[in-house]
C-alpha cells in the first residue's frame, strides 16, 4: 500500500504537470498573440483615425468644386477666394490652398502667396490634371528651397461639372496635427509609434529625432503600402545613439516587434515599433509562473506521499469499510475510533456524518429544489437587470450624442455666425474709422451684435447646467425647469417645498454637498421632461419634503397616463421604449432610494419619490 501511494501520488503529479504544462504553452502563445494583437489594433485604429482626418479634408478641397463659385476666366476672383478661405479653415493645410489651370500655373492661393508660378513638373501635380483623380504625395522636397511639403490635390471643376484643373493644399509634416495623432496615444517611453510614406520617410513620430528619418524597412513596408496589408513582424533596433521619445538612449540591436497598418486615403502607413522583451513580458512572466509551481508541487507531491503512506493506511482501511457499509445502506453500524489524531477525528466526524446522514438526506433533497428555484430565479433577475443596464447605457449614449449635434449645430447657427457677423461689423467699422464716418448709431449696433452673442452663449450654458442651480439654489432651479419645459407650452404647475426641506438644503451646517444637490436636481429635471414629452398634461404639481431623515418628492399629472407593467415588460423585452422610466429608476438607485409610479391609461400618472438621508450625507474622505 506504502508503495502505491508513492507511485500513485508521482504519477498523478506527472500527469497534472504535463497538463500543466499543456495548459502553459497553450497560454503563453495565446498571451503572445494577445500582445502582437493588441500592437497591430493600435495601429489599425491610428490609421483608420489618420485615413478620416485625410477624408475629412479632401471632402474640404471638393467642396471649392462644389461651391459653384469657381470660374477661372471671368477676372473675378472675389469668389474663388472666399471659397478657398473657407477650406483653408480648420483644415490641416497649414502651408496654404492654392488653384491650378489645366497648364498647372498656380492662379490662386489662400493665404494670399506667388502667383504665376508653374508647378507641372512635380509628379503629383501632373497626375491629378493627366488622370482627373485626386492625390495625396509623400513627402516632397521642392527645388531649390529644400521645402518639405505634402501635396493633397483633387480635380477642379466649374459650375457644368468640366475639368479646368486642380485645387490643392499644402500640409507642412512638422505641423502638430498630424504629430498630434500619435503622441496622444499613452505608451511605454521605448514604444516608437510613427506615420510614414510608402518610401519610408517619416512623416509624424512620438520620437521627434525620427522625423524626416528613412524606416529601416522601407522596401517592405513600402510593398505593404500599395497591397494595402497589415503586418506583424520582427525587427532589429540598431541605430547608433538613437534616442527613445522621452530622451533616454536605446540599446544598441535590440530586437523589436513591429506592427504596421497601411491607410486607405493616402500612400502612408502606421508603423507600431516595441521592444520584443516587453512584447513578451507576460508571457516571460508565465513561463517562470509555471515552473514555479511545476518545482513545488512536485516537491510537495513527495512529502505528501511519504505521510500518507506512514499514518493513513491502517485508519484509511478502516473507514474504507465503514464507507463500504454506508454504500449498501448500512447507517446502524458505528464507526469505531482507531486513534486519537487527525484520523481518529476524521473517524468521529464520519460516525457523527451517518448518524446525521439519514436525517439530512430529505433536507437535502427540499434545499437542492429550493436552491434551483432560487438559482433561476437570481439568474432571470440578472437577465432583467443586465439588458435594462445595456439599453438604458445605449440610451445615454444616443443621448450623448444628440446633445453634442444640438450643442454643436447651435454654436454654428448662431454663435459661429453671430462671430462672422460681429467680425465684419469691426471690420466696416474700422474702414469707418479711417474715412471719418463712425456713427454712435455703427458702434451701438456693434454692442447690440456682442449682446446677441452673449445671449446665445449664455443660452447654451444655461442647457448644459443651469446657473440658478448654483447661485439661487436648488428649488428656483425647479421653478426654472418647471417654467422652462412646461410653463412655455402652457402647463400649469404648482410647486410645494416644506420647511423642514428648505432648512436642510439651505442652512449652513447641511448635511448634503452641491454634487448630491445636483443629482437630485436631476432626478426631478429626468421626471418633468418626460413629462414634457409624453404626458399630454394640462397641469403638474411637484412637492419637495423631508421627514422621519428621508426626503420625498412627488410629482403628479393630469395627463394620458400609460400602463406602467407593459412599459416595464418592454424594457426587459428590449424595446425601444421606457427609457425614461429607466434612466429616473437608475438616477434614484444610485442614491440608494425607491420610486413608486401609479398611473393608468387616461387618468394621469403619480410620481413617489423617497431618499434616506444617509444617502444624500456628504461622506468625509
Amino acid at each position: 500500500m506504502q508503495k502505491k501511494i508513492i507511485v500513485s501520488t508521482l504519477l498523478s503529479v506527472v500527469v497534472i504537470l504535463l497538463s500543466l504544462g499543456i495548459i502553459s504553452n497553450i497560454s503563453i502563445h495565446e498571451s503572445i498573440r494577445q500582445s502582437l494583437n493588441e500592437r497591430s489594433e493600435l495601429a489599425g485604429m491610428l490609421a483608420n483615425y489618420t485615413d478620416y482626418l485625410l477624408q475629412n479634408n479632401l471632402t474640404r478641397l471638393y467642396d471649392v468644386s462644389l461651391s459653384g463659385a469657381i470660374d477661372l476666366h471671368d477676372g473675378d476672383w472675389e469668389p474663388e477666394y472666399r471659397a478657398l478661405k473657407t477650406a483653408y479653415q480648420y483644415s490641416v493645410f497649414t502651408d496654404g490652398i492654392f488653384l491650378l489651370d489645366l497648364k498647372g500655373n498656380i492662379v490662386l492661393t489662400y493665404p494670399a502667396g506667388q502667383l504665376k508660378r508653374n508647378i507641372m513638373d512635380i509628379p503629383y501635380v501632373r497626375k491629378t490634371i493627366e488622370e482627373n483623380k485626386a492625390v495625396i504625395s509623400n513627402i516632397y522636397t521642392e527645388e531649390g528651397t529644400n521645402r518639405k511639403v505634402i501635396y493633397v490635390l483633387v480635380p477642379l471643376k466649374d459650375r457644368d461639372g468640366n475639368t479646368i484643373g486642380a485645387v490643392g493644399g499644402e500640409i507642412n509634416p512638422t505641423n502638430y496635427i498630424l504629430n498630434n495623432i500619435i503622441r496622444a496615444v499613452p505608451i511605454e517611453p521605448d514604444t516608437i509609434i510613427e506615420l510614414m510614406d510608402s518610401s519610408g520617410v517619416v512623416i509624424a513620430s512620438n520620437n521627434p529625432v525620427r522625423i524626416f528619418a528613412c524606416s529601416d524597412r522601407n522596401k517592405i513596408l513600402g510593398n505593404l503600402i500599395v497591397s494595402k496589408k497589415r503586418a506583424v513582424m520582427e525587427c532589429h533596433r540598431c541605430h547608433e545613439g538613437e534616442n527613445d521619445r522621452k530622451g533616454g538612449k536605446v540599446d544598441e540591436k535590440t530586437i523589436d516587434m513591429l506592427a504596421f497598418a497601411p491607410l486607405t486615403e493616402a500612400p502612408w502607413g502606421i508603423s507600431v515599433r516595441e521592444s520584443q522583451k516587453r512584447v513578451f513580458a507576460p508571457s516571460s512572466k508565465l513561463k517562470k509562473k509555471f515552473l514555479i509551481l511545476g518545482l513545488v508541487s512536485i516537491g510537495s507531491a513527495l512529502v505528501l506521499a511519504l505521510g500518507m503512506s506512514k499514518s493513513i493506511v491502517n485508519p484509511i482501511k478502516s473507514l474504507t469499510s465503514a464507507t463500504k457499509r454506508i454504500t449498501e445502506g448500512n447507517l446502524k453500524e458505528p464507526v469505531a475510533a482507531l486513534s486519537k489524531d487527525e484520523i481518529g477525528i476524521l473517524s468521529s466526524s464520519f460516525e457523527m456524518m451517518r448518524q446525521k446522514l439519514s436525517d439530512s438526506l430529505d433536507k437535502i433533497q427540499r434545499y437542492n429544489t429550493e436552491l434551483e428555484e432560487r438559482v433561476v430565479e437570481r439568474t432571470r433577475e440578472l437577465q432583467q437587470s443586465r439588458k435594462r443596464l445595456t439599453t438604458l447605457l445605449n440610451e445615454v449614449m444616443r443621448a450623448q450624442e444628440e446633445e453634442r449635434k444640438r450643442i454643436a449645430r447651435e454654436l454654428h447657427d448662431e454663435t459661429s455666425q453671430s462671430i462672422a457677423a460681429l467680425g465684419m461689423s469691426i471690420e466696416i467699422a474700422t474702414i469707418a474709422l479711417r474715412e471719418h464716418e463712425l456713427t454712435p448709431e455703427k458702434i451701438y449696433e456693434l454692442r447690440g451684435k456682442v449682446t446677441q452673442l452673449l445671449e446665445g452663449i449664455s443660452r447654451i450654458i444655461q442647457d448644459l447646467r443651469p446657473p440658478v442651480l448654483d447661485d439661487l439654489g436648488l428649488e428656483s432651479a425647479i421653478r426654472w425647469l418647471l417654467e422652462r419645459h412646461l410653463a412655455e407650452k402652457g402647463v400649469r404647475y404648482t410647486l410645494f417645498s416644506s420647511e423642514e426641506f428648505q432648512r436642510l438644503i439651505t442652512s449652513e451646517d447641511a448635511p448634503i454637498d452641491t454634487k448630491t444637490i445636483f443629482r437630485l436636481f436631476r432626478i426631478i429635471q429626468e421626471a418633468v421632461i418626460n413629462i414634457s414629452k409624453h404626458a399630454q398634461a394640462s397641469a403638474v404639481s411637484v412637492a419637495l419634503e423631508y421627514e422621519d431623515s428621508k426626503v420625498y418628492v412627488s410629482i403628479a399629472d393630469d395627463g394620458i397616463g400609460f400602463d406602467v407593467n407593459d412599459v416595464l415588460r418592454n424594457i426587459d423585452n428590449g424595446v425601444n421604449a421606457g427609457y425614461g422610466i429607466l434612466g429616473l429608476r437608475e438616477r434614484v438607485a444610485l442614491l440608494e432610494g425607491k420610486v413608486d409610479i401609479e398611473s393608468t391609461p387616461g387618468e394621469g400618472t403619480h410620481i413617489a419619490i423617497t431618499i434616506p438621508l444617509s444617502s444624500l450625507e456628504v461622506q468625509d474622505v
